[in-house]
């Protein structure tokens, strides 16, 4: 049962006051240290009381209020299917052998399901279905971490609630519903609060079609490169992840890796047959 502001009140930190059917009744808390701290720090709001092998459990919600932070540098991101992530900064989070053994995993299940015996479908739900949750939530963790090591304290993440919704009963979805979009959002939601960071939902329209640097939708994404108006080369994920941070309207975080297999130098490079190579210089932004 939940108890509203009607049906309790707190005397002191560490007991409550509830009306019963009688009068209302004063209870003592069972405290313990991490309890205590937590009684001493935060004020707890509409508690749940339950009760279980003829015991009376109370359930405190704390509120735990956090600061308004002052926003300064944006990173952005954007997340993918066999490129897990690439953020705005130039880095790019892959794990090929995480998807070679989720390749299996899920060989392993369509075999599984095409025999259709007992000992199949008990090995299918009580074994693989929860080897592959915990390799997912893992992987989850893993990347929010990598994500999370940076100095900027905005993370633009894109809002990709119905990315998984079929516009029509033959549109193929397979691929994108393997990956944990929502899990991954927040579990980089609560880890950047613990670290004073705050995520940023923005609006994915046009981030990948736009060219960072000019900033109009101009250019030709060809799988993982962006071939830009002005000749240079991109890598797709990082341009849009670039748009991505430029949305908050807040300064992106130091961006390098942006062209695609190109070098900034300022002298021309010679190959071993002595013919001049032509290397494109990194734009700045």
């Amino acid at each position: 049962m939940r108890l509203d502001k009607r049906l309790y009140s707190i005397p002191d930190k560490f007991s409550i006051r509830i009306t019963t059917t009688g009068k209302r009744q004063t209870y003592k808390f069972v405290v313990y240290p991490r309890l205590k701290e937590l009684l001493e720090k935060y004020p707890y709001q509409d508690p749940l009381i339950y009760e279980n092998d003829g015991k009376v459990y109370i359930c405190l919600s704390f509120e735990n209020k956090q600061p308004q932070l002052k926003q300064r540098l944006a990173l952005g991101v954007d997340l993918g299917i066999r490129r897990d992530a690439a953020t705005s900064d130039g880095r790019l989070i892959i794990d090929k052998s995480f998807n070679e053994r989720k390749r299996r995993l899920r060989h392993q299940k369509d075999i599984l399901k095409s025999k259709g015996t007992k000992s199949a479908r008990h090995k299918l739900r009580f074994s693989l279905k929860r080897k592959e949750r915990n390799q997912n939530k893992n992987q989850t963790h893993l990347i929010a971490n990598s994500i999370l090591k940076t100095e900027a304290d905005t993370i633009c993440l894109e809002n990709l609630k119905s990315i998984k919704r079929k516009k029509n009963p033959y549109q193929n979805k397979h691929s994108i519903s393997q990956v944990p979009l929502y899990e991954l959002r927040r579990v980089i939601t609560y880890k950047a609060q613990n670290q004073g960071k705050m995520v940023l939902l923005v609006c994915p329209q046009y981030t990948s079609q736009t060219d960072c640097v000019s900033g109009k939708i101009e250019g030709e994404r060809r799988g993982c490169r962006f071939y830009s108006k002005n000749g240079l080369i991109y890598d797709a994920d990082i341009n849009a992840s670039i748009n991505i941070a430029k949305v908050s309207k807040l300064p992106v975080s130091q961006i390098t890796n942006l062209t695609y297999g190109q070098a900034s130098v300022n002298t021309p490079n010679v190959c071993k047959s002595l013919a001049s190579v032509r290397v494109l210089q990194a734009p700045t932004l």
